[in-house]
């Protein structure tokens, strides 16, 4: 008979782990995040970071239908927002989504990629991505921030190793974490129809995004945000305990 305890126990572990960021941060996650946003307003301006944040009717407009049309101009809207030019990389949802199953339960599916080519680099997405604006924008921007970042020579990958939790800050910097923090855990429903289990995407996840937003919030000296409100419980929790901490 199976220990109903253990395996509470072992799924409450595993949520935890698919909340903490996937990559080791070097030297911590708040003085990573700390000096990793300095970095990137060195290099991309202090006005990005206190241009308003993007909420949800900024950029999924009313009547969003999830076909790949709506999405491909919902990625164009990104596009503008993180200041790439239109077209810049091309755009493809043939990706096909790998799932890998731990304990039973998905840990990671891979829904974006961004891939350097002699001529346009391209970004290639799962086609699910576009029935869930939300996770869209999210993977949509991380690669999109392959292109700011390895795209243009700001680092390599031999330089930052951290280069994929850095594309998630890059996110948070250019004012699109709701996305990428409501995007980072979900349930979905199990192939088999009973229950639902855990689904992470993205490299920083929810408790190192609570961290990152809180950070981004004092940078931009909001003690208070009025942002927070379109964040899920999870991480609207953690920012506003961050918050706390910060400004002690």
């Amino acid at each position: 008979m199976r220990n109903p305890i253990g395996m509470i126990r072992r799924s409450q572990q595993l949520r935890s782990h698919l909340k903490a960021p996937r990559e080791r941060l070097p030297g911590g996650s708040r003085r990573w995040i700390r000096s990793s946003m300095d970095w990137l307003v060195a290099e991309f301006g202090r006005d990005v970071l206190l241009r308003p944040i993007a909420l949800p009717s900024d950029l999924i407009p009313d009547g969003y239908d999830g076909s790949v049309a709506a999405a491909t101009e919902l990625c164009g809207r990104i596009d503008a927002w993180m200041d790439l030019r239109p077209g810049q990389c091309g755009l493809s949802f043939e990706l096909d989504g790998v799932r890998r199953p731990v304990n039973g339960l998905v840990v990671k599916e891979q829904s974006g990629r961004w891939i350097r080519t002699n001529g346009k680099n391209q970004i290639l997405l799962a086609p699910a991505l576009a029935a869930d604006p939300v996770a869209l924008i999210a993977t949509y921007a991380h690669e999109a921030g392959h292109e700011l970042l390895l795209g243009s020579g700001r680092i390599s990958l031999v330089r930052r190793p951290d280069h994929e939790s850095l594309t998630d800050l890059l996110t948070v910097f250019y004012g699109l974490g709701i996305f990428t923090a409501n995007a980072a855990y979900e349930y979905r429903p199990r192939p088999n129809g009973r229950g639902k289990q855990p689904l992470a995407r993205g490299y920083l996840r929810e408790s190192a995004l609570s961290e990152a937003l809180a950070h981004y919030a004092k940078l931009r000296g909001e003690r208070h945000p009025d942002w927070d409100r379109y964040l899920d419980p999870p991480v609207r929790r953690g920012l506003r305990n961050q918050l706390v901490v910060l400004h002690r």
